[in-house]
């Protein structure tokens, strides 16, 4: 798009010139006194104004003046063949770029252009590198912040400083597509009430073009009324768009003097940013409020299994008490039911003693009794306890414990029950006569206790996964294998609880080895 120069002289011969020099590079348009020159910049936005400074009527430099303030950006050359240092002074005062002096020579004019452009070009350039550190800063804290309410008030701050705006307003865009005023500064409900009774005029403008900065000068009749009525004599309206729907808008209005192009580069910027940071603080929000929601149903479901646990311990107890009597009085096929319903209370009982320990380990509430311990008379008697079952699949559980390990501070109960999930997640997941082992080493003042298995393997994709409360690698409809999820919870929670660590290493289809990591406490650790 090409530049645009007005030029204004009361001669018809230089008029003619100029827009000869100029018509090739430039729109031009030109006019024939001062007057004429104003009018025409109140309709129309010109880069550049080239004028005579002696011109009946309003001279020159009075035209300059009066241009200005419609267009605070535009450029100012003067043309005169009477050029004295008083005239030079007040023209400079009034911010004019460039002098030409008649008679001038066509590229003497052209150069006096170029060099006008060029400075603007600088200036703007030069605004662009100071706007950024503000810029920088801004987003550094958008980006940090999370707090809705913040980020827009630091947004309609940083905007009004950078623009010395008057006053502000800022609205969001609610659920059902309504504007709703958020921030407000300098103004008044009854200045409020007008622009929102002519339902948000300025940013209508502002939201046909969201790309655009539309600022409301005088020449737009709807516009000069509000205005008018607003007590402010310029008003600049941004939208605020976030992944392409308008989600707020900004107004910004100055009693005095117009909006500068640079400025409205600056907003345009600032508003893309707090779209982001907007957007980004909503999504935190709603995310925040999804987790609250989670964490609430987390927690009714923990103390609805802590119930559930406490009160069926009672009655399983009693029950289990009365069928192992009545197991030992009867014979038969009537000893043969009694015996499933021992076994079957057992079964119970240690799904309710997983729920507890799980509730424990979550609430920090477990504690540890740390003694003395010999860990091969805690393997030896973990192997013993789960003997039984895995003689039912004939399954061999052997150790290998080297016999030079050193004592250590530790909780023994805690640590058999690792190991009895441990062995029990083995004798599950190995097919009928497969092999468990359990080995020993000292590494890093750590003991580390492994159970290797024979069984079907774990997925790599899985391994994060497994230590999860409630996983479960089969689907719940296809499930092959008891147990609700829990075991391997329960072993990472006492393990971490240590201050140690456990993983696993698997391949499909040959076996998996489950390690855990144990300090060896010289002395009792302090709780």
């Amino acid at each position: 798009m090409r530049e645009k120069i007005l030029v204004a002289d009361d001669e018809l011969y230089v008029l003619d010139v100029c827009k000869r020099i100029l018509e090739n590079q430039y729109e031009v348009r030109i006019v024939h006194s001062g007057l004429e020159a104003i009018q025409l910049a109140a309709d129309e936005h010109f880069d550049l104004l080239l004028t005579d400074i002696k011109m009946p009527g309003i001279d020159g430099l009075e035209t300059a003046r009066e241009i200005k303030k419609i267009h605070p950006d535009i450029m100012c050359i003067t043309m005169t063949g009477f050029s004295t240092m008083e005239t030079a002074i007040k023209a400079l005062r009034l911010g004019v770029d460039e002098f030409v002096i008649k008679p001038f020579a066509p590229e003497e004019l052209t150069l006096a252009i170029d060099r006008a452009f060029e400075k603007e070009r600088l200036r703007q350039e030069n605004i662009r590198l100071k706007s950024l550190m503000p810029l920088f800063e801004f987003n550094k804290l958008l980006m940090s912040s999370t707090d809705i309410d913040a980020i827009l008030s630091q947004v309609v701050t940083l905007a009004m400083a950078e623009l010395q705006a008057t006053s502000a307003t800022l609205y969001v865009v609610d659920d059902f597509g309504n504007f709703v005023r958020h921030q407000q500064r300098n103004i008044s409900t009854a200045q409020l009430n007008i622009i929102e009774d002519r339902g948000l005029t300025i940013a209508t403008e502002a939201n046909e073009t969201p790309q655009l900065v539309t600022q409301a000068l005088p020449r737009d009749p709807e516009i000069k009324e509000i205005l008018i009525a607003l007590g402010f004599n310029a008003a600049v309206a941004v939208p605020i768009m976030g992944q392409g729907k308008l989600v707020g808008m900004m107004l910004l209005f100055k009693k005095q003097g117009q909006f500068s192009r640079s400025q409205l580069n600056f907003l345009g910027v600032l508003a893309g940013q707090a779209a982001v940071a907007y957007e980004n603080a909503k999504l935190f929000s709603n995310l925040q409020q999804a987790y609250d929601q989670l964490k609430s149903l987390d927690h009714l479901k923990s103390e609805f299994i802590n119930v559930a646990a406490h009160e069926l311990r009672t009655p399983l107890a009693i029950l289990m008490g009365y069928a192992s009597v009545a197991s030992e009085e009867v014979e038969g096929v009537q000893k043969d039911y009694m015996d499933s319903i021992v076994r079957n209370a057992i079964r119970l009982q240690h799904l309710i003693d997983d729920l507890l320990n799980m509730r424990y380990i979550e609430s920090g509430e477990m504690s540890f009794v740390y003694e003395l311990t010999n860990i091969t008379d805690v393997v030896a008697l973990a192997i013993d306890d789960m003997e039984m079952l895995a003689r039912k699949k004939h399954i061999n559980i052997s150790m290998d414990m080297p016999p030079d390990i050193p004592e250590f501070y530790a909780d023994a109960q805690r640590m058999e029950l690792v190991l009895l999930n441990l062995i029990g997640n083995a004798i599950k997941f190995t097919p009928p006569s497969g092999k468990i082992h359990i080995t020993c080493a000292i590494k890093d003042q750590h003991l580390q206790l492994s159970v290797a298995d024979t069984g079907i393997g774990i997925p790599k994709a899985e391994y994060s996964k497994i230590f999860d409360r409630f996983y479960q690698i089969e689907s719940s409809l296809n499930r092959h294998h008891e147990g609700i999820g829990l075991g391997l919870s329960i072993v990472k929670g006492i393990v971490e609880s240590s201050g140690g660590k456990v993983w696993v290493d698997s391949a499909e289809g040959k076996g998996s080895t489950f390690t855990v990591a144990l300090p060896m406490y010289t002395t009792r650790p302090k709780q």
